[in-house]
């Protein structure tokens, strides 16, 4: 199975973790909401870690009320 997923500006608890919702679909057009607590690039290029960081941070902001998201990430 292959998920095409954003992120989105949702937050939720789960068993007292934060988690950010990313929303898309499978292959097959099945639409899904995936819950994650981390991402985590799998390279040691300095380039591409910059790059992967920057574009992490640049997350939708989170709703009123939220956590901020660059409290997760940095």
């Amino acid at each position: 199975m292959k998920l095409t997923i954003s992120p989105t500006a949702r937050m939720i608890t789960v068993e007292g973790q934060p988690l950010r919702i990313w929303a898309g679909a499978d292959e097959n057009g099945t639409e899904v909401e995936v819950m994650v607590r981390a991402v985590s690039p799998q390279t040691h290029d300095l380039a591409r870690l910059a790059a992967f960081e920057a574009e992490l941070k640049e997350l939708p902001q989170l709703r009123a009320g939220g956590i901020d998201y660059r409290f997760l990430v940095d």
